[in-house]
């Protein structure tokens, strides 16, 4: 994988996802060492610019990467292994003694796996959270991908009835955390960077949520990321243990805010609301994983109208079974529509930007991704418009959030660096990943 020095990439469409939402028809962007120079009309960018390797947009859409706020890579073996269960029982019966039984080789080949995917989907930034132990190859399953990422181990110190191996207590699991921010934060030219990613309060005491707030307060750019507020039958579990309320608890503990974001986000009560968007915190919605688990419905209107920043989510392939963000955009969209009876709820010019923009946003790299704007990184998309599901195209962002498919997108690009084109991984050895998934297969049904 080798960062083009200067490319030009072309498109029938450049939806850019700005704060404008400016389309721009028969377009191009000129990128230079990783950056996104120049943009316009193919013609404005060919006058100006000129390099021997421009990438053709006949029957493309060029947008922004699109932004998973909320993954869990590792568990992509899994896959098809958890169905039909609720949240607690999904995850003591199946998930966390999937991952405690992971073989340094399989988080390896597992994530690696899952960030594929991602890149095949047309996902070029993920908000990872590993396992409890070799996390360290996850990371290097990132860094070998292209993915960009925050990215940590899973932080534990509580047996609520989990595997015993995947416990240890609160100062030996964040040493090995502080290890990894030292080893990795902000490395691979900034698109690696560490996160502090406590699994949720049932799997974490009090000790280890107060060590993780304070190792986050003396980091620069480090998030917290956890679960919060899922489903129910959690909720009471937390009020049981902790004496108060989910969201209560995490900012008792000191846990919120903007530097902080929270996965589901279902359950809360109007003060809890009011908690969220008086500390800024952030919100990754996982709308297939919501629905599978039978998890409910989370309010992303009340969010919006309380100005909390949203980003979009597919969690890990055992409780959504793919990991393709466009399928999130449309079931998003939906049942929003849905649950407040109300076609024009979150159209899809918004769904989008929760997809891109916004979700860069609610994981702070914003600034750097998530928009097609000159001096942002080029993590952009072609998708593609040949196929019998793009005919007719009248409006462009209408396809993406309602007629396309992951398996639409033709080239993804991270870092100025393509990764995927054209069915070929340039970073990531599909064969052998295949052959490794087989012998997992087997190893789980023998």
């Amino acid at each position: 994988m080798v960062r083009l020095k200067e490319v030009i990439v072309e498109a029938d469409y450049l939806v850019t996802c700005d704060p404008s939402n400016k389309v721009i028809k028969d377009a191009a962007i000129y990128v230079v060492n990783g950056i996104i120079t120049a943009l316009g009309t193919q013609k404005e960018i060919h006058k100006d610019y000129s390099t021997s390797k421009i990438i053709d947009g006949e029957n493309k859409i060029l947008m922004p990467g699109l932004v998973n706020t909320h993954s869990h890579s590792v568990q992509t073996l899994l896959r098809g292994k958890a169905d039909d269960l609720a949240l607690l029982d999904w995850l003591k019966e199946v998930i966390l003694p999937g991952e405690a039984n992971f073989t340094s080789h399989e988080i390896y080949v597992s994530s690696l796996l899952g960030f594929a995917e991602m890149i095949r989907t047309g996902t070029t930034t993920a908000n990872d959270m590993l396992t409890t132990h070799d996390s360290e190859k996850g990371v290097e399953a990132a860094i070998e991908s292209g993915v960009r990422t925050r990215i940590g181990k899973m932080l534990m110190d509580s047996n609520q009835g989990y595997p015993k191996s995947m416990i240890k207590n609160a100062d030996e699991v964040m040493e090995e955390a502080i290890k990894h921010i030292d080893q990795y934060h902000r490395t691979e030219n900034n698109r690696i960077q560490y996160s502090l990613n406590a699994r949720f309060l049932l799997s974490c005491t009090p000790k280890l949520m107060k060590l993780i707030v304070e190792t986050h307060n003396q980091h620069e750019d480090l998030m917290i990321h956890t679960h919060a507020s899922e489903s129910k039958a959690e909720c009471k579990e937390v009020e049981r243990i902790y004496k108060k309320s989910y969201i209560r608890a995490l900012k008792d503990i000191g846990a919120l805010g903007d530097e902080t974001i929270i996965a589901h986000g279902i359950w809360l009560d109007n003060e809890e609301y009011e908690i969220i968007k008086q500390t800024n915190t952030r919100i990754s919605h996982n709308p297939s994983s919501n629905s599978k688990l039978a998890s409910g419905i989370c309010d992303v209107k009340r969010y919006l109208e309380d100005g909390v920043i949203v980003g979009l989510a597919t969690d890990g392939a055992p409780c959504n079974n793919n990991l393709d963000i466009f399928r999130e955009m449309r079931l998003a969209t939906y049942l929003q529509k849905i649950k407040h009876l109300d076609e024009r709820i979150l159209p899809a010019k918004q769904i989008l930007r929760m997809a891109t923009i916004e979700g860069a946003n609610a994981i702070n790299l914003g600034n750097n991704i998530g928009s097609i704007e000159v001096g942002k990184k080029a993590d952009v998309i072609q998708v593609d418009l040949s196929d019998v599901n793009a005919l007719p195209c009248y409006e462009p962002i209408s396809h993406l959030v309602y007629s396309a498919s992951g398996k639409d997108v033709s080239m993804t690009m991270i870092d100025g660096k393509i990764v995927f084109q054209n069915n070929v991984f340039t970073t990531i050895n599909i064969s052998k990943i295949k052959e490794e998934v087989a012998k997992y297969q087997k190893k789980w049904s023998d």
